[in-house]
């Protein structure tokens, strides 16, 4: 508990009233030093209850998994715990650091009756990763206001910010490996779903004979399934310095909606059996260089691309800017740059390429032309930082456009992903557009 000399001056009036009348024998003035005096003895006389004791504190987050640039709502519950009012309260919130508040404040100041709840709210935008909000501080004043007490106080509820996403469905081409996974194809062999029936040939096995169609005729047949089969994926992620790039300050840069987008990406297709492989497009001196993970499956994977997708994350860059078209290099590096080359020497002919890039430039465009004339099934999935709320925003807007148009005019499929929107919905209306 702190005091503070609030009434140190109205002492000294007191003092000098009650002098002067002594001095003088005019009473009035030694009453008229009643009236500081007063003030003195209610400063002296007024308590507070300790900050930690004081009030109850209730943290609610909506959504509580969202979405990278998605808004979140922050909601602190302040309840009197005491029995007596309590004149000023005073609180700020734990935002952490990595997390901008774009709405409301997590400040607020009021009085609070016993029992009386107040409402603080304020907005964040998500960003990956998970984020520990550290406790509130509260700050307590006594009706005089010549005691206060701060402390950080304990706070029920939600103590963290973990943003994900979470992906239905990828879609993916016809190219597939010899492995067993969970892409349709369309060839008869093992499997479930039941493709077509043909003549019983010397070692089919007998699970496969068509057993009533033999009683009704006489004669072997042997059912064909519709063989599943893995195919082999490499998700590229475009992480140059020029993706680094935010729709507004503070929201989630391009690096990071395509970090979440790959992760989700790897996730997905390691579930369904398929050899998934990552590759990064860094920067590395004059021309981008590649992190790379072979194309796996299991466990082994996921950790190997966690490292990677964290490594991404973690790596300082340079300084982040607002896709306003003023800070973006639309000068293409070159299709033939040396980390293309080591990429196609790490893809075997069967290998699918999904790549994901905000496409703030032509070197995407390049890559992705390179690559699909080079036999890879390419799919681009486009995480969109860009927006309309000004002309420069406007041109840049519009210059991404035309840069995936270009691609889709290719026969490229194109996933344009705008974060105000899940990730799963985007994937799912781009597989529905290629049946």
């Amino acid at each position: 508990m702190r005091s503070v000399s609030r009434w140190s001056g109205a002492v000294a009036g007191s003092a000098a009233l009650v002098s002067a009348g002594i001095v003088s024998g005019e009473q009035a003035l030694v009453a008229a030093a009643a009236i500081p005096l007063g003030f003195v003895l209610f400063g002296a006389l007024s308590g507070t209850t300790p900050a930690e004791r004081a009030v109850r504190v209730e943290r609610t987050v909506r959504p509580e998994a969202p979405m990278p640039g998605e808004r979140v709502e922050v909601t602190l519950r302040v309840t009197n715990a005491t029995e007596q009012s309590l004149p000023d309260v005073r609180i700020v919130d734990g935002v952490p650091d990595p997390l901008q508040v774009i709405d409301g404040s997590p400040r607020a100041g009021f009085a609070l009756r016993p029992g009386e709840t107040e409402t603080v709210a304020y907005s964040v935008t998500a960003r990956r990763g998970e984020y520990a909000f550290d406790p509130p501080t509260v700050r307590t004043r006594n009706a005089s206001a010549t005691r206060y007490d701060s402390a950080s106080v304990r706070v029920a509820g939600v103590a963290r910010l973990t943003c994900e996403v979470g992906v239905d469905d990828v879609p993916l081409h016809e190219q597939t490996t010899g492995f067993t996974g969970q892409l349709p194809t369309d060839t008869g062999g093992p499997g479930v779903e039941f493709y077509a029936t043909r003549e019983y040939r010397s070692g089919d096995p007998p699970s496969r004979i068509d057993w009533r169609h033999l009683a009704k005729s006489g004669s072997l047949t042997t059912i064909d399934y519709r063989r599943q089969q893995a195919a082999r994926i490499v998700v590229v992620l475009d992480a140059r310095s020029e993706c680094d790039i935010a729709p507004v300050a503070g929201a989630p840069s391009g690096v990071d909606l395509g970090v979440y987008a790959a992760a989700r990406l790897v996730g997905t297709l390691a579930n369904a059996d398929h050899q998934v492989g990552v590759a990064a497009v860094e920067d590395g001196g004059s021309t981008p260089d590649i992190a790379w993970v072979d194309p796996s499956s299991g466990p082994e994977l996921r950790a190997r691309a966690e490292r990677l997708f964290s490594e991404v994350i973690e790596t300082p860059g340079a300084e982040r800017s607002v896709a306003d078209g003023s800070g973006v290099t639309r000068t293409a590096r070159g299709a033939g740059s040396d980390a293309l080359a080591e990429l196609r020497k790490r893809l075997s002919g069967d290998t699918q390429i999904l790549f994901v890039s905000p496409f703030v430039d032509d070197y995407p465009a390049d890559v992705t032309r390179t690559l699909s004339a080079h036999g890879h099934a390419v799919t681009v999935v486009s995480p969109g930082v860009t927006t309309d709320d000004s002309p420069g925003k406007r041109i840049a807007t519009l210059e991404r456009d035309v840069r995936l148009a270009s691609i889709r005019d290719t026969g490229v499929p194109v996933i344009d992903w705008h974060p105000n929107a899940p990730l799963a919905t985007a994937l799912a209306d781009a597989l529905e557009g290629m049946q």
